[in-house]
C-alpha cells in the first residue's frame, strides 16, 4: 500500500468458518423454538400409566428425530400412601354409585392398580419418586417436524400416557431438558408425577431400537422401526459364530431375505454352498 493512500479490501464471506466461530440461532415462539437450521417443539408428559407393561418407556424414548429427557426424583412414601388411599376411596364410591357401565368399569380399574401400588410399597417396599419426561422432535426439514410431532402424539396416547406441548413454555423447556441448566420450577410442577421406581426402570427408557453393527448390509425393521444392519463375521462375547435361522409365516419374505444375503456374501467374495432338502430328496449346489 502506497503511502498516504486507503485501499478497501474486499473477501468473499466464508460461511463455513463463519458457522464453526458464531453461536448456534436459537429463537423462541409461542409452540415451538428454532435451533440453527432446525425447527424443534417442546413436549412434557403430564400423565402416566398405572398399569404398565415392560418397556413402555423406551418405545418414547426411541422415536426417531427426538430428543428426550428423564428425571427421576425419590421421595417419602408416607404422603404419597394417604393421597392413594384417598384415590382408592373415591373411586370405590364412584364405581357403587355410577350407573353408567363404563364410569363403573373404569373407577374399579383405577381403585385396584391403586391396591396393586400400596401392596407393593406396603409388602415389597416399593420406593417411588417423582418422574418428568420431556420431548423434543427437532429436525431441518418442516414435513419431518411435523410427521415426528404427530407420532409423538399417537405413540404417547397409545401408551395410556398424556403429552402437552408446553405452549408459552419452549424456553423454559428447553432449559430445563438441557444438560446445561438447572431445573425449571414451573416445567417441572407441570410434569412430574409420582409413580413407582418400577414403572420408571421396568419402562427400559435406556434399551435402543434397532440392531446396528455399523457395518455390514441392512436386514430390515423392528417394530419400533429401528434398522437391522448386521455384519454375520462381527464376533464379540455373545456372538461366536455366525449361525442364524430365519422363521416367519408364509409370504413375510424369507426366501427374499436370504437371496439379499446370498448376493451380498457373493460380492464380498464368500465361498457359498447351498442344500435344498425337501423330503428325502436333497439338492446340493456350490458356488
Amino acid at each position: 500500500m502506497k503511502k498516504g493512500r486507503k485501499e478497501k479490501i474486499q473477501s468473499e464471506l466464508n460461511n463455513t468458518l463463519l458457522n464453526i466461530i458464531t453461536p448456534v440461532g436459537l429463537e423462541f415462539s409461542r409452540n415451538h423454538l428454532i435451533l440453527g437450521e432446525n425447527i424443534g417443539k417442546i413436549y412434557g408428559i403430564t400423565k402416566y400409566p398405572q398399569d404398565i407393561e415392560y418397556g413402555w418407556l423406551s418405545k418414547i424414548t426411541n422415536i426417531s428425530n427426538t430428543i428426550c429427557s428423564i428425571t427421576f426424583e425419590p421421595i417419602d412414601s408416607g404422603l404419597f400412601i394417604e393421597n392413594i388411599s384417598r384415590s382408592i376411596s373415591r373411586n370405590r364410591g364412584i364405581a357403587n354409585s355410577a350407573k353408567d357401565p363404563l364410569t363403573r368399569s373404569r373407577a374399579e380399574k383405577a381403585a385396584e392398580n391403586g391396591e396393586k401400588i400400596m401392596k407393593k410399597i406396603d409388602q415389597q417396599g416399593e420406593a417411588i419418586g417423582k418422574m418428568g419426561v420431556t420431548l423434543m422432535p427437532i429436525s431441518k426439514d418442516e414435513e419431518i417436524y411435523k410427521k415426528t410431532c404427530r407420532k409423538i402424539e399417537s405413540r404417547v396416547t397409545s401408551l395410556s400416557c398424556k403429552v402437552r406441548g408446553l405452549s408459552n413454555l419452549q424456553e423454559q423447556g428447553f432449559k430445563h431438558m438441557s444438560p446445561f441448566y438447572s431445573t425449571e420450577e414451573e416445567v417441572e410442577n407441570m410434569i412430574s408425577k409420582i409413580v413407582p421406581l418400577s414403572s420408571f426402570i421396568g419402562g427400559f427408557p435406556f434399551a435402543s431400537s434397532g440392531y446396528n453393527d455399523g457395518k455390514g448390509y441392512y436386514f430390515a425393521k423392528d417394530s419400533s422401526g429401528g434398522l437391522v444392519v448386521i455384519d454375520p463375521w462381527k464376533r464379540e462375547e455373545d456372538r461366536t459364530n455366525t449361525n442364524f435361522v430365519i422363521m416367519g409365516v408364509p409370504g413375510v419374505g424369507k426366501s427374499t431375505a436370504v437371496k439379499h444375503i446370498v448376493l451380498s456374501e457373493y460380492m464380498r467374495g464368500t465361498k457359498l454352498i447351498f442344500i435344498d432338502h425337501i423330503g428325502s430328496i436333497g439338492n446340493y449346489v456350490k458356488i
